[in-house]
């Protein structure tokens, strides 16, 4: 049955909503095949971890992508001017439509834990046993699959007990208007258990794609827009290199054959350089060829006819970047100045409202659809900016490098730890965009009317408003009902948001200083990549 058969509601709100939505999907599974058969391995054409990545990126991207949905969805309900429209007068009827938005929420988390914690790690190691010397039939690559995910599920399973029984903090008793705010704020937030075990399963979740922000998606931000800006050298200037080491090489060899033309045997020296030079010359001739492909590609050549454009879209994309930081920034401040640890860092109301971001979205909300094409925008950008740190870095287990993701070359393993990545840190986007743009995020643009001197005035939604005149969306919600009572929580969040601002500025002066790889360089590091054996285990 269609939501607008049970809940009486415009059909325009219904048709734009769901219209808009099922776009959104529709971009995320183009965007996400495109991603993966960018970077799955040539020869290794199998389709399942493939579809597996893919189906997870794609959903850990849907779920991000539901936030303009659900603040379309909340502030449609009421008129420009802060009253309540007529079909959504009734308290039943906002209640419906909220628990429709916190229900597609929870639908797409529970999903996304069957994926990060069951369906990648059984993938993993079902591949893993496959690349073994011996031949592993594949009903022992099943068993030995299960038995290795088995601890994902065991630990999946733990984390909902904890989340549904174990109860954590009340609020803090302090004096003052802050903890009335936090008391306004709890009845709009309503705790069942199903929902607290699914909260704190993705408040785990979240916690994880925040250290992925530290590590990734911080260099990602400020290395992705040097990227179009920098030059790369003449691949004209880097074949003759080549050709330079090619005659010395050739002359080294013609050395050594003089050497040893009487007939007399190589000492041991001599025999190792020999076979260097060997497979100098073998390796140098690939490099040849890599070169030379990219340099006569016409992918190359559009690169040059279009160099003043990718010029200005990497100063464009510096300027978001830098905004979006900024944003981030802002509320970080607000938190340390208005809030405090015991609290979780929890903010009754923005008192920093203007942050660059926040202040775009809050009016593009008054334009459907504007602020759905912004907010797509940035969640793809930053996306791009996180496998692009990913792939800078590479997926490393502490000091060990696992793999490299490099394009037709990642290993279907590599593929899968891609994804989850990949996926930890969209899951951590909700909470990214709660700080960013926590205005467009709370309320969007809900108003409210209060009599000041014998007129109605006409205020921005906050925490402040009267019972019943405003309510949050459904992400901030579960964000912040979960962070009213476990503060440890919320403290863990600013402070790794702190990190991953502090790594953002690193990262900056060191992709400002930094060269841009050359070609050379890059066939050189791709075809190190797939040839070096630790990091095809």
């Amino acid at each position: 049955m269609a939501l607008n058969d049970t809940i009486k509601i415009p059909l325009e709100l219904f048709i734009g909503s769901t219209a808009t939505f099922g776009a959104i999907i529709l971009i995320c599974i183009i965007v996400v095949t495109v991603y993966i058969r960018k970077f799955a391995h040539e020869a290794h054409p199998g389709t399942a971890p493939r579809f597996v990545s893919g189906l997870c990126c794609a959903l850990v991207l849907i779920t991000a992508l539901l936030l303009p949905v659900d603040v379309f969805m909340t502030s449609y309900q009421k008129f420009p001017n802060g009253t309540w429209r007529d079909w959504a007068a009734d308290n039943t009827t906002r209640a419906e439509i909220n628990n429709a938005i916190l229900y597609t929420y929870y639908t797409c988390y529970s999903l996304l834990t069957f994926c990060l914690f069951v369906l990648i790690p059984f993938a993993y190691f079902f591949f893993e046993e496959g690349d073994s010397e011996d031949d592993v039939p594949a009903a022992d690559r099943l068993c030995s699959a299960f038995k290795y995910s088995f601890c994902f599920v065991f630990l999946v399973v733990a984390l909902l007990l904890v989340g549904a029984f174990v109860q954590f903090g009340d609020i803090p008793n302090f004096n003052g208007t802050i903890i009335d705010d936090l008391d306004s704020l709890g009845d709009q937030i309503k705790r069942k258990g199903v929902e607290s075990a699914l909260s704190f399963t993705m408040a785990v979740l979240t916690s994880l794609g925040l250290f992925v922000y530290v590590i990734y998606s911080a260099y990602g931000l400020s290395a992705f827009p040097f990227n179009f800006v920098k030059t790369r050298g003449s691949a004209a200037r880097e074949l003759n290199k080549l050709r330079v080491d090619e005659i010395t090489r050739d002359e080294k060899e013609r050395q050594l054959a003089s050497k040893y033309a009487d007939g007399r045997p190589v000492i041991p020296s001599d025999r190792r350089l020999l076979q260097k030079l060997a497979r100098d010359k073998e390796r140098y001739s690939e490099l040849q060829r890599l070169v030379e492909s990219e340099h006569d590609s016409c992918w190359n050549k559009i690169l040059i006819c279009c160099r003043p454009f990718s010029i200005v879209l990497g100063i464009l994309l510096t300027l978001l970047s830098l905004a979006f930081m900024a944003s981030v920034s802002v509320t970080l401040v607000d938190k340390y100045v208005y809030s405090n640890y015991t609290l979780g860092y929890v903010l009754t109301t923005v008192h920093y409202k203007y942050s660059p971001i926040n202040y775009l979205l809050t009016y593009a909300q008054l334009v459907f659809p504007l602020d759905y094409i912004i907010v797509l925008l940035i969640v793809f950008y930053i996306a791009s900016c996180t496998v692009n740190g990913i792939r800078r870095i590479g997926i490393w287990f502490f000091w060990i490098k696992m793999f490299e993701v490099v394009p037709k070359r990642t290993m279907p393993q590599g593929l899968l730890l891609l994804s989850a990545l990949f996926s930890y840190a969209m899951v951590a986007l909700n909470q990214l965009m709660l700080v960013a743009m926590p205005t467009y995020s709370t309320y969007g643009s809900q108003h409210y009317m209060v009599p000041d001197n014998g007129t109605m005035v006409i205020k921005p939604c906050d925490n402040h408003a009267p019972a019943g005149e405003c309510q949050l969306t459904q992400l901030a919600s579960i964000i912040t009902r979960f962070t009213i009572h476990a503060n440890l929580y919320g403290a863990l969040v600013t402070y790794l948001l702190s990190a991953f601002v502090a790594a953002y500025v690193i990262g900056f002066v060191v992709a400002a200083v930094r060269r841009k790889r050359s070609i050379l360089e890059k066939a050189a590091g791709n075809r190190d990549a797939e040839d070096d054996p630790l990091l095809n285990l």
